[in-house]
């Protein structure tokens, strides 16, 4: 079990990222959260099996045409043990 802090940068906002990331995620059994920034990136913190949650970056562009990834950003963080779901900010 691990968890990452990830911002992504790109087309991110108003092209339903977050609600994109937050059926994905719950599919995988990830927890966490994901919010917009005032900056036009997406934070998001995700805890679960690595393998799920790299599978879930990679794959977030192809689930939509409207999101564009151009960057992001991933640091491994502390887990946190009692979280159970993934939340929309």
């Amino acid at each position: 079990m691990v968890r990452y802090y990830v911002i992504f940068k790109g087309r991110v906002q108003n092209v339903g990222f977050r609600y994109t990331l937050y059926r994905e995620a719950t599919k995988l059994n990830i927890t966490g959260w994901v919010n917009n920034r005032l900056d036009g990136t997406v934070e998001a913190q995700l805890q679960g099996k690595k393998s799920d949650i790299l599978f879930l970056i990679t794959s977030l562009q192809k689930k939509s045409r409207f999101i564009l990834i151009e960057d992001y950003f991933m640091k491994e963080i502390n887990i946190i043990p009692q979280e159970s779901s993934f939340n929309i900010k």
